[in-house]
């Protein structure tokens, strides 16, 4: 005698849900596979049989971090509620508090290397005072030229190396250079040379993202002009990090601006085990897609309205769905790039 398949799957989840036992424990109360009793489960969840509710608002933001992690080659993504009605501003704001809480476990040994920005600017501020400890904070480039009007680019390094109690190593030379010989020969310059060294043994980089248009602080703190951005999207430049330039795949564009900026190279970037990029914004989905098929960062942060731009920009792209994921990341290194170019995105 044996239970109908019905009954099989009723009582696998009566257990599982209610009597909170293990799909090996039901397998063998009911004297079926544990394969079984998963597929059950899941069957019960897809009629409509079982129903899941979460009441926490916040699942949404957590799914669309879950989807990211799924569809892109990074280890973490953090997604924060976009404030509702609220401008550019209160996004950075809420952007920069969900960078500064993941450094709240940051242990002493650590060493850390960052670029200015206003979203990071925000993250120093939320950093507390005198309770976290770290060995180093170190340049990521150079950084002469205003975040805001109350703050510059040097203040960021240095505000947050006080909170972290740690030793500030800073570049002192701009972001960008106007001539490329006068680059080379700052490049070559020791304590430049040295303080790059220091930021590429790094345990975890900090950056913002750039787009390629006036509201970049480049162009804010006039590295970049109207007519320079123009040349690089020719170039197919879609977001820039530390003063250099990358397309859609995520590799540096090659335009003089490559020779110019006195900044960590991408090759040395991605030899930092945790890089973090806090950004948001429509007009940077290409920008943050390029990060991440060029295994740029590790860690996103960004709002809710970004992440779901992001991933239905990803879908259009290649003709991946989020939801049919399988809980690993896809390999994007193995997405027919030619396939962007064809559709005109590179």
């Amino acid at each position: 005698m044996s239970l109908s398949k019905h009954s099989h799957l009723l009582r696998s989840c009566y257990l599982f849900y209610h009597e909170n036992m293990t799909m090996q424990d039901i397998a063998k109360q009911l004297h079926i596979s544990r394969f079984k009793v998963s597929r059950y489960i899941k069957e019960a969840i897809e009629k409509g049989i079982v129903q899941v509710h979460f009441h926490d608002s916040n699942i949404e933001h957590e799914k669309l971090a879950l989807q990211l992690e799924r569809c892109f080659p990074i280890q973490l993504a953090v997604v924060v509620p976009t404030p509702y009605r609220s401008d550019i501003s209160a996004v950075r704001l809420a952007v920069g508090q969900a960078g500064a809480s993941l450094l709240a476990d940051i242990k002493p040994e650590t060493s850390l290397s960052i670029t200015w920005g206003r979203t990071i600017a925000h993250l120093v501020d939320n950093l507390p005072s005198d309770q976290l400890k770290a060995q180093r904070v170190v340049d990521l480039a150079g950084g002469f030229g205003q975040v805001t009007d109350e703050i510059s680019a040097r203040a960021v390094t240095l505000q947050i190396a006080r909170k972290l109690n740690a030793q500030c190593f800073q570049l002192p030379a701009p972001t960008i250079i106007e001539n490329i010989a006068t680059a080379h020969a700052l490049s070559n310059e020791p304590i430049i040379r040295n303080t790059l060294e220091k930021a590429s043994e790094s345990d975890i980089a900090i950056m913002g993202v750039g787009p390629t248009d006036v509201d970049s602080l480049l162009f804010r703190s006039g590295y970049v002009s109207e007519r320079d951005f123009a040349h690089l999207k020719d170039s197919k430049a879609v977001g820039s990090i530390f003063g250099r330039f990358y397309d859609l795949n995520g590799r540096e564009c090659d335009t003089e601006f490559r020779e110019r900026a006195i900044a960590l190279t991408f090759d040395d970037l991605r030899k930092i085990p945790e890089r973090i990029a806090l950004t948001m914004g429509a007009h940077r989905i290409q920008a943050i897609l390029g990060l991440m098929y060029g295994e740029l960062i590790t860690t996103l942060v960004t709002d809710s309205d970004t992440a779901s731009a992001v991933l239905e920009k990803h879908a259009a792209l290649t003709g991946d769905r989020a939801d049919q994921g399988t809980g690993a990341p896809t390999a994007i290194a193995e997405i027919d790039r030619s396939r962007l170019v064809r559709q005109g995105e590179m």
